[in-house]
C-alpha cells in the first residue's frame, strides 16, 4: 500500500525532508515488488538500495549534529535511536544472501514505521533546535 505523505511529517529542514520522502518512495517501490510478486533479485537490489540510503541519510543528520554542536539532552537520545535503526537492519540482513518476500515486507514495514515515527519524536527537535539556534 502506498504511503501518503502527510505535512505532520515535514521538519521543515528542505533537505532532510527530501531525503525522508526519497526513503518513503524506495519503500512503496519496494512493496509494489512484494505485491506483484516479482521476487529475486529485484527484491534484494531494492532492499539493499533502502539500507543503503537510510544509512547515509542517518549519516548526513549525524554529520549536521556535529556541524551545528547538537549536545543537548536530545542528541543521546537522537544518536540511541540511529543506532537502534542499524542494529536491526544489520539484524535483517544476518546471513541473508537471497532475501525472502516475508523478510522484505517485514523490512519494509519496520523502515516505514520506525522512520515516521522517528520524524515526528525526533528530527523534528533536531530542526527545532537549529531554528532556535538561527541555524536555518
Amino acid at each position: 500500500m502506498k504511503t501518503i505523505w502527510k505535512k505532520e511529517y515535514e521538519t521543515g529542514f528542505e533537505k532532510i525532508d527530501k531525503q525522508h520522502r526519497q526513503i518513503v518512495d524506495i519503500i512503496d517501490k519496494l512493496n509494489e515488488e512484494i505485491e506483484q510478486k516479482v521476487g529475486g533479485d529485484t527484491i534484494n537490489e531494492m532492499v539493499l538500495e533502502l539500507k543503503i540510503y537510510s544509512i547515509s541519510h542517518l549519516d548526513f543528520e549525524e554529520r549536521l549534529f556535529k556541524k551545528y554542536n547538537y549536545t543537548n539532552e536530545n542528541l543521546e537520545n537522537h544518536m540511541d535511536k540511529h543506532n537502534f535503526f542499524r542494529n536491526k537492519i544489520s539484524e535483517f540482513m544476518v546471513g541473508e544472501i537471497y532475501i525472502q518476500t516475508e523478510l522484505a515486507y517485514k523490512i519494509s514495514t519496520f523502515l516505514k514505521e520506525w522512520l515516521i515515527s522517528h520524524i515526528q519524536e525526533t528530527d523534528k527537535k533536531f530542526v527545532q533546535f537549529l531554528k532556535d539556534e538561527g541555524h536555518i
